[in-house]
């Protein structure tokens, strides 16, 4: 018996708010003049574009400003500065990664293997990007030439 009436009280309530002609007093759009919505969005795409370009200006002042290691002691300096900055934020690993790819020294692949095993991807793909560069064959110093000793044969 409930069932039967709420139906009926909810079909008399849809009777009476369609004969009351309940229906919004304002369009849903007032005009089809898009040219406000237009502007405003050429307005964003340019605010955007301009931060894109700063912070492009921003990278290559960085990455101009960065200079090799000269004598040992400066090298020393930047892998302890490296290493401390892997124990920080995913921010500064990120930043040590990408100097270190920079760099590119051998005895900086330990490093970059961390990076690889990084929580943050930003930093894995930095890792593989700066990996990528010391891939291939190895770098063996030449050796210098053997002299014989004195007692050998020269009939070679």
């Amino acid at each position: 018996m409930s069932q039967f009436f709420v139906g009926g009280v909810a079909f008399i309530l849809a009777f009476v708010l369609y004969s009351l002609g309940r229906r919004p007093s304002k369009p849903f759009l007032r005009s089809t003049d898009v040219s406000s919505v237009a502007a405003l969005n050429r307005a964003q795409v340019e605010l955007v574009q301009a931060a894109v370009a700063e912070a492009e200006a921003e990278a290559s002042s960085a990455e101009l400003a960065w200079q090799l290691p000269m004598t040992t002691g400066q090298a020393l300096g930047l892998k302890q500065q490296l290493h401390k900055a892997m124990n920080g934020g995913p921010d500064e690993r990120l930043e040590a990664v990408v100097l270190a790819g920079r760099w590119g020294d051998q005895s900086i692949l330990p490093l970059l293997r961390r990076g690889l095993r990084d929580a943050d991807s930003r930093v894995m793909e930095a890792a593989a990007v700066a990996m990528a560069h010391q891939r291939g064959a190895t770098r063996v110093a030449p050796s210098p030439a053997i002299s014989l000793p004195p007692n050998a044969s020269k009939t070679l």
